[in-house]
């Protein structure tokens, strides 16, 4: 091999190493994996709770997923709780908002508000979120965070206008959408919260802590809301998925991926979440995705790319390793 050659080799191999991402970077690719999850699992919970009380079938996912990241927690000596460290007044306000947001995200779902609707409206989070922010910290949010805001609303206007009339024309229907921007708000306050908590306890445990305190407070309302009759196999299956999937890894990896990002760039990041709900929805025949939804979702889109350092960040990453790899072979 001719010296040029093995120097070139060698630039390529300091370039790939440049372009490995930052741990900013890299919390915002897992969040974002995070929240394909969260997008799907609104296609798969929607029908679920259709054939299943819906407190019941919240109660075994929070239990089933919060026992899961407390086992695995206590496994692990540096993941450990120290409970003495841990402010109680923050923990259970994120607890109370979690419960909150998923039971009217829940019921919103099971009074008929369309899959992709209810994506689209969670995902107000990134105009919530900055707003609880300032109401509870004093600290305005800048030029960037309001007109991701602005676009975010206006995306979600335009999808929920492209949803079929005769999925959301019916009075259930219009009071499980309400239900969906109670739940935004919920959500986003959950969101301010958990930043709060920072280093107090580490991501698998506060994940495992989050979903156990929402199974506490479902456990009072069970005998009043149906109870747990034995679930089919596709019930059972939805709450392995959303337990294991959406919630245990999903608030794990968001706890951990809050500790390298701010507070608005973890709220534009979830913003997308309603077009893996959308395409799930299409996939499952649910929803057609048209040129008002796709024009929805780019608005939705800018915003987060208006805002969001971390998507920026991973994007840049992501081109230099396809050049850096380019130029390898090319080599």
């Amino acid at each position: 091999m001719r010296l040029n050659q093995i120097l070139d080799l060698s630039d390529n191999h300091r370039r790939i190493a440049v372009a490995r991402p930052s741990r900013g970077q890299a919390a915002g690719a897992a969040l974002l994996l995070v929240v394909a999850l969260w997008g799907g699992s609104f296609v798969v919970v929607r029908a679920a709770v259709g054939a299943y009380p819906v407190v019941g079938f919240l109660f075994l996912r929070m239990l089933i997923g919060g026992l899961a990241l407390m086992v695995l927690a206590y496994l692990r000596p540096n993941s450990r709780p120290r409970w003495e460290r841990v402010p109680r007044r923050s923990l259970v306000g994120v607890g109370a908002a979690l419960t909150v947001g998923y039971v009217t995200q829940t019921l919103g779902l099971a009074l008929g508000a369309p899959a992709g609707v209810a994506a689209t409206l969670t995902s107000l989070v990134v105009v919530l979120a900055p707003a609880w922010e300032w109401g509870m910290t004093g600290r305005a949010p800048d030029r960037r965070v309001v007109m991701s805001s602005l676009l975010a609303i206006v995306g979600t206007i335009v999808i929920c206008h492209a949803a079929p009339a005769n999925s959301v024309g019916t009075g259930d229907a219009i009071l499980g959408i309400a239900l969906e921007i109670v739940s935004a708000a919920a959500f986003a306050l959950q969101v301010v919260l958990v930043g709060q908590l920072g280093e107090t306890l580490s991501a698998t445990a506060l994940g495992g802590a989050q979903l156990l305190l929402v199974a506490v407070t479902l456990l009072a309302a069970l005998p009043l809301a149906g109870g747990l009759p034995v679930p089919s196999a596709g019930v059972a299956a939805a709450v392995l998925f959303s337990a294991l999937g959406a919630s245990a890894f999903g608030f794990a990896v968001q706890a951990a991926a809050q500790k390298h990002l701010t507070t608005e760039a973890a709220a534009v990041i979830m913003a997308t979440e309603p077009a893996f709900a959308l395409l799930a929805a299409a996939l499952a025949g649910e929803q057609r995705l048209g040129i008002a939804a796709a024009s929805g979702l780019g608005l939705l889109l800018l915003g987060v790319m208006v805002q969001g350092e971390a998507a920026r960040a991973l994007l840049e990453a992501v081109v230099d390793r396809v050049g850096a790899r380019l130029r390898w072979r090319q080599a």
